[in-house]
C-alpha cells in the first residue's frame, strides 16, 4: 500500500515538474517564457497588447490538431495521455508562465511556479490551494489535471505501470480551454500582490481581485 502511494506521489510530482520545466524553459518550437514575453512586448509595444498577442498565438496553436499531435509525440510525461491533451497542457503552462514573466514575476521562483499551476486549474486551483495548503498543492494539482479529463481515480490505475487516459478532446475544446486559462492568468497576475499568501505552511489568502475585463484573445 505504501509502495503504491509512493508511486502515485512520484507520478503526480513528475507531471508537475515536467509541465513547469517545459512551460518556463521552453519546449519544441517554444522559446523560454521570458523570451516569449520579451518578444511579445517588443512586437506590440505595451503590456496589455502583448498579453493579448500571447493569448491569441497560444489559442491558435491549441486549436491546431496536427500541431498538437506532433508536439504531443515529443512529450514524455510519467503518465500516458492523448497527445493533444499533453500538448495542450504544455501550451497552457507556457502561456501562463509567459504572462507571469511579462507582468514582472520571477518564473523560476517556487511561489510563481505554484501560482502557474494554480492558474492552470482556474478557479478550481484557488479552492484546491486553500483546501490542501502549500505542502500538498503541487501533487494534488497534478492529480486534478488528470481527473479534469475524465479519469475517476488516479490512484486506482497506478500500480506496476502507468495510468492511461483514453479519448481525444477536439481542437475547439483545446482552444477554448487555452483562451480561458490565458484570461484567468491575465487577471491573476495583474493583481498588486498575486502570489498566494502563506504563513507557516498555512494558506492565508489566494483570492483573485475583480477586474474590469479579461484579455481579448479574439
Amino acid at each position: 500500500m505504501a509502495e503504491s502511494k509512493g508511486e502515485l506521489n512520484k507520478v503526480q510530482q513528475g507531471i508537475a515538474d515536467y509541465l513547469l520545466r517545459a512551460g518556463v524553459d521552453g519546449f519544441g518550437p517554444f522559446k523560454s517564457a521570458r523570451e516569449s514575453a520579451s518578444d511579445a512586448l517588443a512586437k506590440k509595444g505595451d503590456e496589455t497588447d502583448a498579453i493579448k498577442h500571447l493569448i491569441r498565438t497560444h489559442v491558435a496553436l491549441a486549436g491546431a490538431q496536427g500541431f498538437l499531435t506532433n508536439l504531443g509525440g515529443l512529450i514524455t510525461l510519467p503518465i500516458s495521455l492523448p497527445s493533444n491533451v499533453a500538448a495542450s497542457y504544455v501550451i497552457q503552462t507556457h502561456l501562463i508562465a509567459s504572462i507571469a514573466s511579462l507582468r514582472g514575476h520571477d518564473v523560476d521562483s517556487e511561489e510563481v511556479q505554484m501560482a502557474i499551476l494554480l492558474c492552470l486549474l482556474g478557479n478550481a486551483g484557488t479552492e484546491l490551494f486553500k483546501k490542501v495548503g502549500i505542502k500538498q498543492f503541487t501533487k494534488k494539482a497534478a492529480s486534478a489535471l488528470i481527473t479534469k479529463y475524465g479519469t475517476k481515480k488516479l490512484g486506482s490505475v497506478v500500480a506496476k505501470g502507468v495510468p492511461v487516459l483514453g479519448g481525444v478532446i477536439g481542437g475547439g475544446v483545446d482552444a477554448a480551454s487555452t483562451r480561458a486559462v490565458g484570461a484567468f492568468a491575465n487577471r491573476y497576475f495583474a493583481q498588486t500582490d498575486p502570489l498566494p499568501k502563506i504563513l507557516d505552511g498555512e494558506v492565508l489568502s489566494v483570492e483573485i481581485e475583480e477586474a474590469d475585463g479579461t484579455a481579448d484573445s479574439r
